[in-house]
């Protein structure tokens, strides 16, 4: 196992690395045009920006214990490492299912609505047209590129992208909120009780939290980033302060432009183009093109974001014996897995081209899909992390954390979190915007991917017992 090719060999990542992919996953000017107007709008009104904390507040409440574990779990497997120190192999492999159909699912799905978002920018403002899936194809073999080149490149390449999407929303709330607070007082509604639990709360409260996704990745890069016992929990915090704190102020400034009262009703009229007027208002019609500019590259980051994460999970899967071993070679020179990636991209190019040729719309069809299952399978493995957490450290006394966080903050996230999911799945026709019956397939693809990953587990116990001694072998290590 522990060979040069197979296990990483430079602490390349540093702090700011990890947060920059954590924040670009979250594809945060996708999430405030996109699903912010919807949610202002099924949900509860000028009410969001509460929301968005108290969802932070969830995401944070769930980190306790996560940042606990991640100290004695070093392991580029992340989610499985962890149900599989505290729940055991099998269980760990079934998060290992659900993770990889999570970010498999949301990885086509923000390819997809980048080659739609690509090819409206270039027939609109260039004047020549290609298919979408073009653009996501060409898209997919840079960012495959990028994730092979060395993994320090792509987080600056992230870091740019996200410094600059983040900084021209947070210009276009705050010119606003200036402008808003110059004529008089500034609407502080949407943070006060009345307000926030008015209207349809669980809607509400289901968009926002999936706004969070993928802020628990740092733990991915436990192998690579320098300093893992600090960086990791730091970056886990700062992630979510920042994408909570981004979503509550740029939706509050926003709000401030209509009102409280009436910002519901103006959504209503054009959700799609709610963002883009008032930046054209904030800021001149310059400001539209940019901002598609920003959609777009957002869009490439969070592909690259995603791709980094499944290529670490596919590695580890192969480095501790339950998938090809190939995939765990790593590059002589880059220190990165390559296979992982070449393999990945294949196969997501692939599956670009098989949902074209079956006439999918990118938008209507594939993203918002791979939204709903993405949503479902990030939070029911929260769930098993937070249940693991308590049952590792109740194996391990002797490491003397408090009961806060080995068992009171893993439980109340369970409970938060399974509250969200039980409103995920009840408002699934909302959440994907598909208002016909054949949405509800999403959960029986989602938990049926958790028994496949279980059965898997224990088909290699019954036929490959060596392979097993090796993975409970990992997992004491880890």
């Amino acid at each position: 196992m522990e060979t040069s090719s197979s296990t990483y060999k430079k602490q390349t990542l540093g702090l700011a690395s990890l947060i920059f992919f954590v924040v670009a996953a979250a594809s945060p000017l996708t999430g405030l045009v996109g699903a912010m107007p919807i949610a202002i709008l099924e949900g509860n009104g000028a009410g969001i920006s509460g929301i968005y904390i108290i969802s932070g507040l969830i995401l944070l409440i769930f980190s306790v214990g996560f940042i606990a574990m991640s100290r004695y779990i070093k392991n580029a497997g992340a989610f499985y490492s962890y149900i599989s120190a505290g729940m055991g192999i099998k269980m760990g492999v079934t998060g290992l299912a659900l993770a990889i159909l999570s970010y498999v699912s949301i990885q086509i799905a923000i390819a997809a609505i980048f080659g739609l978002f690509t090819q409206i920018f270039f027939q609109e403002y260039l004047g020549f047209n290609l298919p979408w899936w073009v653009y996501t194809v060409l898209m997919l073999g840079v960012v495959c590129w990028l994730g092979i080149a060395k993994i320090e490149i792509g987080s600056r390449v992230l870091g740019i992208l996200m410094l600059l999407e983040v900084g021209i929303a947070v210009l276009i709330a705050a010119i606003v909120v200036v402008k808003q607070g110059s004529v008089g007082a500034l609407d502080l509604k949407p943070f006060t009780p009345s307000v926030v639990f008015n209207g349809n709360v669980g809607m509400a409260l289901v968009f926002t939290v999936a706004a969070f996704i993928g802020f628990e990745a740092t733990a991915i890069y436990a192998e690579e980033c320098r300093d893992p016992e600090r960086n990791v929990p730091v970056a886990t915090v700062i992630a979510a302060l920042i994408i909570m704190g981004f979503f509550a102020f740029c939706s509050w400034g926003m709000i401030q432009a209509y009102g409280s009262d009436h910002v519901q009703k103006v959504v209503a009229d054009n959700p799609e183009l709610f963002v883009f007027n008032i930046a054209e208002s904030a800021l001149g019609s310059w400001s539209v093109i940019l901002i598609n500019i920003l959609l777009i590259t957002s869009l490439f980051a969070a592909t690259q974001s995603f791709h980094n994460n499944i290529s670490r999970y596919f590695y580890v899967m192969a480095r501790d014996g339950i998938f090809l071993p190939k995939l765990a070679k790593l590059h002589p020179t880059k220190d990165t897995p390559y296979i992982s990636s070449i393999c990945q991209t294949i196969f997501m190019i692939s599956l670009t081209v098989i949902l074209a040729l079956l006439g999918q719309d990118p938008l209507i069809d594939i993203f918002t899909w791979g939204s709903a299952i993405t949503t479902m399978s990030i939070l029911l493995l929260e769930i098993l992390v937070s249940i693991s957490v308590i049952l590792y450290f109740r194996r391990r006394s002797e490491l003397n954390i408090s009961h806060w966080k080995a068992r009171y903050a893993p439980f109340l996230a369970a409970i938060l979190m399974s509250v969200v999911l039980y409103l995920v799945t009840m408002n699934l026709d909302i959440l994907s915007g598909i208002k016909t019956k054949v949405i509800y397939l999403v959960p029986i693809l989602v938990f049926g991917s958790a028994i496949a990953g279980y059965l898997y587990a224990v088909i290699l116990i019954r036929f490959f017992p060596s392979g097993m001694s090796k993975l409970n072998r990992v997992v004491e290590e880890a």
